[in-house]
């Protein structure tokens, strides 16, 4: 027993331990991405499946773009992430994750404006003129908040990494590959990516939601609420929808198409909402910040013709309750083309992505021209040709 060379020692015994952690940092490689993957997918669907369900049960438009545009930013980016922390130690992992959250959190916010405006830009010839859904400055504000939050999730995240692929290491074949009892794992990330969905919903869809939701309720109310319902039982809120689904009950029609056209920047002021319907009415309703509606709904293409009607022969034109901006070309195009629109004058409006409205005056004395106009508050004339 004296001269027993420590176990140590042995060559054979140091070669197959070698051997042994080579192939387990095979493995914490190959499972890296994998781990990504899985909670990459979790943390896509738990944020934007039930934001996406909503919208679409609002008709509301592109109802599909920001969880596409998640499945092509945030679910690579948490695989990339996987990737890489699976050729680090577990405290380098910590960092990787927490950077994830940060970068995370930028997109999330950023997804409904800037993004959806350079993918929708393809879709229509208006949207490189103006903006598709200008961000409120009470949104890029709150992205520190959002950030540090996320960078905080993402260290949980990291850990989570550690502890479930040297879990999983347990499990893998003789050829060292994730078996299914790894990959059934990695989805106990889950409820960390439900963590994330709900610091994301509460900070960035909610809050795009909330006005579509509020207008939903006053069209639905128009279809099926009867003229003669008992309101005094009713909440305040409730009479409020009642009152404006039953004001333009007649015009409406169960087939519309829903557009956030201005999203209220602070806790103060008014979302904007446009409802194209498919017999050609179209209503813009506002709606409170915390989704109380304030300014009831109007006729959006008597508005916006009376605003063309008064431009293009005096160079201004009455916005209720918002301020009236025009472009310099604009105000140069109509310096050149003044004049009174009469009853020949027929008149066309039609809605595009957003915000933005292209107005036709069809005129027979070869007079006819086209304006296209967007936002809500400021209502702006952006071109005129």
């Amino acid at each position: 027993m004296i001269n027993e060379r420590p176990l140590g020692s042995n060559p054979y015994l140091q070669m197959r331990g070698e051997s042994q952690l080579r192939a387990k940092h095979t493995f914490e490689r190959a499972a890296g991405w994998r781990f990504g993957l899985v909670f990459g997918a979790a943390l896509v669907v738990t944020t934007y499946v039930w934001d996406t369900a909503q919208l679409y049960l609002f008709h509301a438009e592109f109802w599909w773009l920001k969880f596409a545009l998640a499945s092509i930013t945030i679910l690579p980016l948490a695989i990339l992430t996987g990737g890489i922390a699976g050729y680090v130690n577990w405290l380098l992992k910590l960092p990787l994750w927490a950077i994830f959250g940060i970068v995370a959190s930028w997109l999330v916010i950023r997804i409904p404006f800037d993004a959806s405006q350079f993918v929708l830009e393809n879709f229509g010839v208006t949207l490189p003129l103006v903006e598709f859904l200008p961000m409120p400055e009470a949104t890029s504000t709150s992205f520190a908040t959002v950030a540090i939050l996320g960078a905080g999730l993402g260290i949980l995240v990291g850990l989570a990494q550690t502890v479930l692929v040297n879990t999983a290491w347990g499990y893998a074949t003789e050829e060292y590959r994730v078996t299914w009892q790894g990959w059934a794992l990695f989805f106990l990330t889950v409820p960390l990516a439900l963590l994330y969905a709900f610091l994301f919903d509460s900070t960035a869809n909610r809050a795009l939601r909330l006005p579509l939701g509020r207008v939903q309720q006053v069209i639905q109310s128009g279809i099926h609420d009867p003229a003669d319902l008992d309101q005094a039982n009713m909440s305040e809120q409730r009479t409020l929808v009642y009152a404006a689904g039953q004001r333009w009950k007649k015009q409406t029609s169960p087939d519309y198409t829903m557009r956030l056209a201005s999203l209220a920047p602070n806790a103060d002021a008014e979302s904007f909402v446009d409802v194209s319907f498919d017999n050609g009415f179209q209503l813009r309703c506002r709606i409170g910040a915390t989704g109380e509606i304030t300014g009831g709904c109007s006729d959006l293409n008597s508005e916006y013709a009376r605003y063309i009607s008064e431009f293009v022969p005096r160079g201004s034109f009455r916005c209720a309750d918002c301020e009236a901006r025009v472009t310099q070309q604009v105000a140069e195009w109509r310096a050149a083309n003044a004049r009174p629109l009469t009853s020949s004058d027929k008149i066309s409006i039609r809605h595009g992505a957003g915000s933005s409205i292209t107005i036709r005056v069809q005129s027979q004395n070869d007079n006819s021209f086209e304006c296209l106009i967007w936002g809500a508050n400021p209502v702006i004339i952006e071109q005129c040709k």
